[in-house]
């Protein structure tokens, strides 16, 4: 482990559908710095054994992943994230960052739900794809605060209904919140600002400031964005 607590040399596995894509998803990795190496698989029977025998830091897969048979035989569908799904319940101790062609709010809603470190866009940088897959590493995830500030407006919140949360810590799984701070985490969820909570709460804004900084501490984030991810793999908001 380096200073930040990240491994010195993450081992990833690239499953990507198109192969020029594949080669240059690599390259990205390895050139842009922080990645020791990448596993390029073709199909899910190359997934299985990449997985299985380098023990990856983060697995790097896309939305249009190609045909999949496991070594039984079983067909998995790959429509959308169908691969996805297959991959979280057989390898839930993964990192998964999915890479979106192109990405909708309802399939990074999916993610988040089955507890995927990052989903982005094919067209984002970079280093950003390479940041995502290094915090990937260290349970860390990366979502569009943007995407999450439009599609957000129809949540619900439940209240704190444990659920199969993947890569949140014990701790923060075992947390909970007053039923208060589930009403800003809710209005939070939908982009409101402190102010506008406040008016509809009929508190001050200090007391919503409180109110935000117990669930970031709770949760063990440092943004909102992140309370609202955290609290949807949590199962606390659905959207």
């Amino acid at each position: 482990m380096d200073v930040t607590g990240r491994p010195e040399s993450l081992t990833v596995v690239a499953a990507i559908a198109d192969p020029i894509s594949r080669l240059g998803v690599e390259v990205m990795l390895t050139s842009e710095g922080g990645v020791g190496s990448v596993t390029n698989v073709p199909d899910l029977s190359g997934l299985i054994a990449a997985v299985e025998t380098k023990a990856p830091s983060a697995l790097v897969i896309d939305t249009r992943f190609g045909q999949l048979n496991d070594r039984r035989g079983t067909t998995v569908g790959t429509e959308g994230l169908q691969a996805v799904v297959w991959v979280r319940g057989r390898y839930p101790w993964l990192p998964v960052v999915v890479i979106a062609r192109p990405p909708t709010e309802r399939e990074m809603f999916e993610t988040m739900r089955l507890g995927c470190s990052a989903y982005l866009s094919r067209s984002s940088s970079e280093q950003g794809i390479v940041n995502a897959v290094i915090d990937a590493s260290t349970c860390r995830f990366t979502f569009s605060s943007a995407m999450i500030s439009r599609q957000i407006v129809g949540v619900t919140v439940r209240r704190q209904t444990p659920t199969q949360s993947g890569h949140v810590s014990p701790e923060v799984r075992e947390t909970t919140l007053t039923t208060r701070e589930l009403d800003v985490l809710g209005l939070v969820s939908r982009g409101r600002s402190n102010k506008l909570i406040a008016n509809e709460l009929q508190v001050s804004d200090q007391t919503v400031k409180n109110y935000v900084t117990a669930i970031l501490r709770k949760l063990k984030v440092t943004d909102r964005t992140q309370a609202v991810v955290q609290a949807m793999r949590l199962g606390w908001i659905a959207p």
